[in-house]
């Protein structure tokens, strides 16, 4: 099964800002989900406990993701950025008004 991945309101910014490699490697994990959907990445808890993440470990980036509400096959990209102090965490859940 292919899911359609679609970055979410805020989350197509965070993209354009990373540098070309760093995109590289951000859409290697689109492709991951696009594959794999919500069996991608690590479940998240607390109050992003709907959402997975993928892990960047030597880019020190995150790519926050979760089912849409639109329909099963459809994967949100909610924050794409730097787990620095747990920033993207915090962004994911302002994002999603949590």
């Amino acid at each position: 099964m292919s899911y359609d991945v679609q970055l979410a309101y805020g989350s197509d910014e965070d993209f354009r800002k990373l540098d070309g490699s760093q995109k590289i490697q951000v859409l290697k994990s689109f492709a991951k989900i696009e594959k794999y959907g919500m069996l991608a990445g690590e479940k998240l808890k607390g109050k992003l406990s709907d959402c997975n993440k993928l892990k960047h470990k030597h880019l020190g980036l995150r790519v926050v993701f979760k089912e849409c509400e639109k329909g099963i096959e459809v994967i949100e990209i909610v924050v794409v950025g730097k787990r620095t102090d747990a920033e993207v965490y915090a962004t994911a859940e302002k994002r999603l008004g949590r």
